[in-house]
């Protein structure tokens, strides 16, 4: 860096209180230092008995080189000054340069590519590199200069933010204004550019200097923990001690991969320092985190581009489910309980892809929820589109367009917005400018295209709310540059992170790279830059504290070579906070009151909703039958690609009821004709089909239906030959419904289909799947259903499992006699574990109604006892966890899928 006369933190602020052409202009590497700076100023001059003074003039490099060009482009000169691109701008122009060249095709991702050349030229500018005298350019290289130089004539008489220094610089001996005074803080690379800009604000009578780093006495330790998630805990508990013993006190907390770990520091730092935050305790944070968050992440803004994305091509379904349920549509508020319902009825019936058409019809089908107010919403969002969303347009029209939609769908919706929707409201406004003021730089779009190019610039913009001053920053390695704290912990220094690995830009060359000292592309610039960085954070504060993980993973690591001569301190010594935890805050908050929820309320009588589903789900857990059957508790659903398992069975369950219905007994399958019989196959798996279709019509669309078709038919086929091979039976009923009652329980069972066979009645319930036998057997069978018709008083002297599933063909049940349907065991003769325990067939219809009663009169009575039969195998596959919260029973531990989150 240039030799430059130097003032202390101290002197600048004094230097800054004083008026003339004395009091200076302060640049910084970033915003964050520079509002630091302003705030001492403030401080200090409130401090002196000042009650009104002069704002200093604090602003970050690229504000003060772009508020000099600003000057120049009003002064006489202005004419010669060329015109300055927006980022947004300059992205679309790369984006121009890349696509109009033949070596876009190769390219994986042309916005990418842009970003990354992008990158590239301003490196360029920054450090000087002439690429093109580059003596034997490889494959990327070649490309970048292309690239740049269409980009450069696309850009003729234009300027952008890499340039924009030399511009500036090259009119600041023409007369332009300039400040008399410049002081430069906390600049750790001070590039070649930088320096020549830096002469001529010298040159053209501006005097420069800088300000000295923080001159604290350097007294860090070291403590190294377990896991980085450790370390932020540790962290966040240091900084409320640090808080509580000085409510004035300036902490900071650095960590290196801020970008990454933000919702995980925010998380903890939350937890510890505010422990009730969770629930909604009042007061704010008293911590911000240097790094805002992609717009494109701020609700009001994810749910503006999924409104408009709905307007064009089909979108996943997970998309239209957040508009439906989105607070930012037309009278969200007013149908925020039906739109809920809504979006629970979508989720069974909408395939994973849907169109604006498709989601309208769903939602007006008669079945379930109906959100008129949406209903109409998305009818106006279809007028919008029908007028204004549809050919070629420049991207100021599209701007237009956008917004229209918008107004139609009712956003930002019916509810104030709070301070921080506001200004993301806001910023959302000045993205759609930014969008329409590229077609400076490229010609029209489509509504792909321009709904593509809006959704990667809201990805690249950054969205950080205005908040009130608080005492702890989080902060990342480039944030942190000349700031001073009272109290400092920087985490994540492990031998594989710090120094940083070099990356150099993949456009440039790299011997150029590192040539000219751009410690991005050299592993010994990097590291002497690291070494200065982390020599400033020991000065940056009276206390300072480095740490570092042991282990990550399986993986052992190990501290930073650049602070493992620091001395070394227990965790213990460093006098931490108590961490007190979700549960206390709770306890803290309110009275606890203890209710013993095992038993809910009796249910009154009349018949039950849920059918045999009810008895299954009681036998299983009474909880289960609990939340499912009297509180409605159950998963949403998700939209799945063609049939699953269930859908499959239902089809062949409704194929086989119109078999039955055309063939009554096997006297009649064994007269009909092959010919009739495949006619007959053909118009049942038809008329099934169709009834699907009804329901899932996306699940059986193009080639999709004739496979099922022909599986249906083929499976069929060889069940009839099975069923063919049985003695003489009668079809007396298929898919009906009969009323039963078990312990005051009365329930509509729906029989899969009922035959009379030589000796009684056989019942039969048609499996898909594995089935067996035991699963009807002992306390708490876990299918009642057969059950419950052998004792329905109609002469049943057969249940079985009929299963049908390729290659496992057959019969599986129990018999009063033996040799009524084949594969049916006799009761008594069988000798499995399960069935060993009933002499005959009048003892097991008396043991099935004791336990079907037990079951019955237990949900009667309000059992409710978290009671899994078979415990942790029963909870496997329950969607009642979060629910019931089994975990929380030692017994069960962590059920999974319910692990903490690492």
């Amino acid at each position: 860096m240039l030799p430059l006369p130097t003032l202390s933190r101290r002197e600048l602020l004094q230097a800054l209180a004083t008026a003339g052409e004395q009091r200076p202009t302060v640049v910084t590497p970033n915003t964050r230092l520079a509002q630091s700076i302003a705030r001492d100023f403030d401080r200090a001059q409130a401090a002196g008995g000042l009650r009104a003074w002069e704002t200093a003039d604090v602003l970050p490099l690229g504000a003060f080189v772009a508020r000099l060009w600003e000057d120049s482009l009003y002064s006489a000169r202005g004419s010669s000054v060329p015109l300055l691109l927006t980022p947004a701008q300059e992205l679309a122009a790369w984006d121009e340069a890349v696509r109009a060249s033949n070596l876009a095709d190769p390219v994986f991702s042309v916005p990418a590519a842009a970003a990354q050349c992008r990158d590239a030229w301003q490196i360029a500018h920054a450090w000087r590199i002439e690429a093109r005298r580059s003596a034997s350019p490889n494959e990327d290289v070649a490309a970048w200069l292309e690239w740049s130089a269409r980009y450069e004539r696309a850009t003729k008489g234009h300027t952008d933010a890499a340039r924009l220094p030399d511009v500036v610089a090259r009119g600041l001996d023409l007369g332009s204004p300039k400040p008399a005074r410049v002081a430069l803080a906390g600049f750790d690379i001070v590039t070649p550019q930088l320096e020549d800009f830096l002469r001529a604000l010298a040159s053209a009578g501006s005097q420069v200097v800088q300000v000295a780093a923080p001159q604290g006495d350097p007294g860090p330790v070291r403590v190294q923990l377990t896991q980085h998630k450790d370390e932020i805990t540790a962290a966040a508990r240091w900084a409320r001690a640090r808080l509580e013993a000085d409510p004035q006190a300036r902490i900071g907390v650095v960590v290196p991969d801020l970008v990454r770990e933000r919702a995980r520091v925010r998380r903890i730092f939350a937890e510890v320092m505010v422990p009730g935050h969770a629930l909604g305790e009042p007061g704010a944070l008293p911590f911000d985190l240097s790094l805002g968050a992609p717009l494109d992440d701020v609700p009001l803004v994810a749910d503006a581009l999924a409104i408009l994305a709905l307007a064009g091509p089909a979108i996943d379904f997970a998309v239209a489910s957040r508009i439906v349920r989105s607070p930012f549509v037309g009278e969200a508020q007013t149908e925020a309980d039906v739109r809920a319902r809504l979006d629970a009825r979508l989720r069974e019936r909408s395939g994973p892809q849907v169109s604006l058409e498709q989601l309208m019809k769903l939602c007006a089908a008669p079945q379930g929820a109906r959100a008129q107010r949406l209903l109409d919403r998305l009818a106006a969002l279809s007028e919008a589109r029908k007028a204004g969303l549809f050919g070629s347009k420049a991207p100021s029209q599209w701007a237009k367009a956008f917004s229209d939609a918008l107004r139609a769908a009712g956003f930002p919706g019916e509810r104030p917005l709070d301070s921080t929707e506001h200004q993301a409201l806001e910023r959302w406004h000045a993205l759609l400018a930014d969008f329409g003021s590229i077609e400076r730089v490229c010609g029209k779009l489509k509504f792909a295209d321009a709904h593509a190019r809006l959704a990667r610039m809201a990805a690249q913009a950054i969205f950080q709310p205005e908040s009130a001053e608080v005492p702890v920053q989080v902060l990342g390695v480039l944030e942190s540059a000349g700031l001073e704290f009272d109290h400092l912990w920087v985490m994540g220094l492990t031998d594989d992170a710090w120094p940083l690995p070099a990356r150099p830009n993949p456009f440039l060359p790299i011997r150029l790279q590192r040539a000219a000292g751009i410690p991005q592309a050299d592993p010994a610039a990097s590291l002497e830059l690291d070494r200065r960085i982390t020599e400033g954070w020991k000065r940056a504060a009276g206390e300072v504290v480095f740490s570092h993980a042991r282990a990550a993973g399986d993986s052992e690591l190990a501290a930073s070579p650049l602070i493992a001569a620091m001395p070394e301190a227990r965790l213990e010594s460093l006098a931490l906070a108590a961490a007190p935890s979700l549960r206390a805050a709770i306890r803290r908050g309110a009275r606890v009151e203890t209710i013993d929820d095992a038993r809910a309320p009796v249910v009154p009588p009349g018949l039950q909703r849920g059918g045999t589903g009810l008895f299954r789900d009681q036998s299983a857990c009474p909880f289960r039958g609990f939340a499912h059957r009297r509180l409605g508790a159950k998963p949403l659903e998700s939209p799945r690609i063609g049939l699953d398992a269930r859908d499959r069975g239902n089809l062949l369950h409704e194929m086989l009821a119109e078999v039955w219905k055309a063939i009554d007994s096997r006297a009649a399958l064994v007269a009909l004709a092959p010919e009739r019989r495949g006619e007959l196959l053909e118009k049942s798996a038809d008329a099934a089909i169709a009834r699907m279709k009804k329901k899932r019509g996306d699940a059986l669309a193009g080639r999709f239906e004739a496979l099922e078709r022909a599986r249906l038919v083929r499976l069929v086929d060889e069940w009839l030959d099975v069923e063919s091979r049985r003695p003489d039976f009668q079809v007396l009923a298929t898919e009906t419904k009969h009323a039963v009652t078990f312990g005051g329980v009365t329930i509509e069972a729906r029989l899969d289909r009922m035959d009379a066979v030589a000796k009684g009645r056989a019942v039969i319930d048609y499996k898909t799947g594995e089935c067996a036998t035991s699963s009807w057997l002992g306390e708490r069978p876990d299918e009642p259903q057969l059950p419950m018709y052998a004792l329905s008083g109609m002469d049943v002297s057969v249940v079985a499992f009929a299963q049908v599933k390729a290659g496992k063909l057959g019969f599986k049940g129990l018999a009063r006699e033996e040799g009524l349907v084949p594969g049916v065991k006799l009761v008594g003769k069988d000798q499995s574990h399960a069935a060993r325990q009933y002499r005959d067939w009048d003892h097991l219809l008396a043991r099935w109604r004791e336990e079907l009663d037990a079951i019955g009169k237990g949900f009667a009575d309000g059992d409710a006892r978290v009671d899994p039969k078979r415990g942790p195998f029963t909870c496997e596959l329950c969607d009642q966890h979060t629910f019931c919260r089994i975990a929380e029973k030692g017994s069960f531990g962590v059920r999974k899928g319910d692990e903490a989150d690492e």
